[in-house]
């Protein structure tokens, strides 16, 4: 075949692999084909990568597996291809947890290097749909505002149906567009963000390169409770009411900009936060931590959504708490929560804002054995650098908390970190239900 060159092939779809794909073969040569699920059988269409390697899509579905919506049930705008806001639209619901559990499973398997008795034991936990709370919509050329199509940058249609982003921001958004209309043809993306239950939303828009320069907004705040425009360098040319709000969950409030990192599932929130602190009990309940105060370091710690449970167990014991975090936004919105926090009755805590890397690098005392107990870490979707592997070994924390939304990513850390810790305990949330990405907590315990 010539490069790109497309055949058709009939694929029955064996198992998923890490990227969401389903695979099958085709005589004998490995095809990866998207948005299909173990079970179904289809007609795709296919390029090849290389000698051994086809991808495509599928085409038609022949005959559906077991974990397969009814056409009836997927996403219209998933189902006529106008809208990429989610990669797995066709998959039925309940078999989220079958399917992202033997994603993570033959990460770590494959990639991780870990037997089958070390990740015997996992748990799952489901989330309803709806649940973004926050959004990044992108505005084209023509005004239509809307997540971009499958695998483009283009945005085919306005987001008016949507099974993961909010009700109430649906019913926003045509008064939204309406305000929009002042800007012309200025491209770019709308970042937004919400409260956990709709009434408030905050917004941001930042025009796409070369479209910015001269950019008026006369429009007030429109639909939104806050909203402020920003050029590529973060420069603000217009605000209008406040750029932060407060989200609440069970047991704590945080302050969050609309420029600054945050979990996006607002069902999970509390859960998540229970798991972390289950984690830790865990570590101490199975003499992975010491008896005494607690020295905890949050790497990635954007605005404290886990500096939060060290700072409660370091509460129980006494110690030292830091949240290392260099985004200028979320290190602001992490200095005033710690100062919040320590206001209502919680330890002192230290905000160090710079990269993870310089944190950890080898001429910091910070980096030398036994500075620090635990280690809660939450990278990007890229995980731990080279670089910030190397100074979790040098510094041995006697327990970590990997937090992973990739299992790649997470499978190639674990095993970096295989030979100096061991897992012990993994759990995954379902924080982006409709697309093959979970979220991993795996608690790792210092080998002996």
């Amino acid at each position: 075949m010539k490069p790109r060159e497309e055949i058709l092939r009939e694929v029955a779809i064996e198992r998923m692999v890490p990227g969401g794909e389903g695979l099958g073969r085709v005589d004998g040569v490995v095809a990866l084909v998207r948005d299909v699920y173990p079970g179904d059988r289809v007609t795709a269409a296919l390029a090849a990568e290389g000698p051994r390697l086809f991808r495509g899509r599928a085409v038609e579905v022949l005959s559906p597996g077991p974990h397969a919506r009814q056409p009836g049930a997927v996403c219209p705008r998933a189902a006529d291809g106008t809208c990429g806001g989610c990669d797995w639209p066709r998959a039925r619901p309940d078999s989220a947890k079958a399917l992202k559990t033997e994603l993570v499973l033959d990460a770590l398997r494959r990639i991780g290097g870990l037997d089958a008795s070390e990740i015997q034991s996992q748990r799952f936990v489901p989330s309803p749909p709806t649940y973004r709370l926050r959004n990044r919509l992108h505005r084209g050329p023509d005004g239509r505002l809307g997540f971009f199509a499958p695998r483009s940058n283009r945005v085919v249609a306005d987001l008016s149906v949507c099974e993961i982003v909010s009700g109430a921001l649906l019913a926003r958004l045509p008064a939204i567009r309406e305000s929009f209309r002042r800007l012309g043809p200025a491209e770019g993306e709308l970042a937004t963000l919400e409260d956990r239950s709709g009434e408030l939303l905050l917004g941001e828009f930042r025009p796409a390169p070369g479209t910015g320069r001269g950019l008026s907004w006369s429009g007030g705040r429109g639909p939104f409770d806050g909203f402020r425009v920003r050029d590529r360098e973060s420069r603000v040319l217009f605000e209008d009411g406040p750029s932060a709000l407060e989200l609440e969950t069970r047991t704590a409030t945080f302050r969050v900009a609309v420029s600054s990192f945050f979990q996006g599932n607002r069902f999970l929130l509390d859960a998540f936060l229970d798991e972390v602190r289950s984690a830790l009990s865990a570590a101490r309940g199975g003499e992975g931590l010491p008896a005494g105060p607690l020295r905890a370091l949050d790497l990635f710690a954007g605005v404290g959504f886990l500096t939060r449970p060290l700072l409660e167990e370091a509460g129980e014991r006494g110690g030292e708490v830091v949240a290392v975090e260099v985004d200028a936004s979320s290190s602001s919105d992490l200095s005033a929560n710690l100062r919040r926090w320590h206001e209502g009755g919680l330890p002192p805590a230290r905000c160090a804002v710079t990269t993870a890397e310089a944190f950890l690098a080898p001429a910091s005392r910070r980096a030398e054995s036994g500075v620090f107990d635990v280690v809660v870490a939450d990278p990007p979707r890229a995980g731990l650098s080279p670089a910030v592997r190397r100074g979790l070994l040098r510094m041995r924390p006697r327990a970590l908390v990997m937090v992973s939304c990739d299992p790649p990513t997470l499978g190639r850390d674990l095993a970096a970190l295989h030979g100096a810790y061991r897992l012990d305990r993994l759990t995954l949330l379902d924080l982006f239900p409709g697309t093959h990405h979970v979220e991993a907590v795996a608690l790792l315990d210092q080998r002996t």
